[in-house]
């Protein structure tokens, strides 16, 4: 099938690539970012943020090799986890997880105690265990991050509707033609001619596919280069070492199992052995 992409395929599967790439996250980058982020110095943090950052820069290069070269891989991602996959569009992480990410640090900043009407000001100092400059981080957030991600939000609404209605028409034509020029040659009894008609069908929609998941991360790696230009090095710290921890709990077996016991346990309301 790979003669029909008129693609050659990659020496190494982008499972492997994959994997490799988490696992430095996992055990190498996020724990060093987070002794960074212990210490007391502020070039070391953002040297270790940028490291990070680049890390995610990285994976969606490398992404975009992967689709150029060999797209099918990237159709099914077997590698994925059953709770990973609702999280993704077009080949991985929606975008709006990284601005809902930057929301929820906006969203459980600090309530000024003279907030008399604030339910949260009562609530305690996020990191409280960590410098002060970091535990204060998200508490005196400007306006302008909070219009920031207004402001990407808005971009991104029309970019992903774009990119899903282009897909799905491309996925439209694709059946549309694959069909038509099938059955025509079927008709005809003509197999060379189906086998031609169909694979040049194939490539064509793989190639309008791999277009599209290639526009996607460059959308997602240009969310992310805007949150880090309008972060503080703190700031970006936080998001980076939550956005990390949030791939690596979504890939743990104990929350797979955990969600798995959720549907199969009844709800204490609907047990046949309640009370009505």
């Amino acid at each position: 099938m790979l003669k029909v992409f008129g693609r050659q395929k990659q020496s190494r599967a982008f499972k492997e690539y994959y994997l490799e790439w988490f696992n430095t996250l996992k055990k190498n980058l996020l724990p060093l970012l987070r002794r960074s982020i212990a210490g007391e110095s502020p070039t070391i943090l953002s040297s270790h943020v940028e490291m990070l950052h680049q890390h995610f820069q990285s994976y969606y290069h490398a992404l975009d090799a992967a689709a150029t070269t060999d797209p099918t891989q990237l159709l099914s991602q077997d590698w994925r986890h059953s709770l990973e996959k609702p999280l993704l569009w077009l080949a991985d992480l929606h975008p709006f997880l990284f601005t809902n990410l930057v929301r929820s640090f906006l969203h459980q900043q600090y309530p000024p105690e003279t907030d008399q009407n604030n339910p949260r000001r009562h609530l305690p100092l996020p990191f409280p265990d960590r410098p002060w400059q970091v535990a204060l981080a998200w508490s005196n957030s400007s306006d302008s991050l909070t219009a920031c991600m207004d402001q990407i939000e808005c971009r991104l609404r029309h970019i992903v509707a774009t990119l899903s209605d282009r897909l799905k028409s491309a996925e439209s034509a694709f059946m549309e033609c694959v069909v038509g020029n099938w059955f025509q040659c079927w008709e005809e009894q003509n197999i060379a001619a189906a086998k031609e008609a169909v694979g040049a069908d194939v490539k064509a929609h793989m190639e309008e596919v791999v277009s599209v998941v290639l526009y996607a991360n460059r959308v997602r790696r240009s969310v992310l280069v805007d949150i880090m230009s309008a972060t503080t090095v703190y700031q970006a710290a936080l998001f980076l070492e939550g956005l990390a921890q949030f791939l690596i709990d979504f890939r743990e077996q104990d929350l797979l199992n955990a969600v798995e016991q959720c549907k199969v346990l009844p709800h204490p309301k609907h047990s046949l052995t309640s009370s009505h």
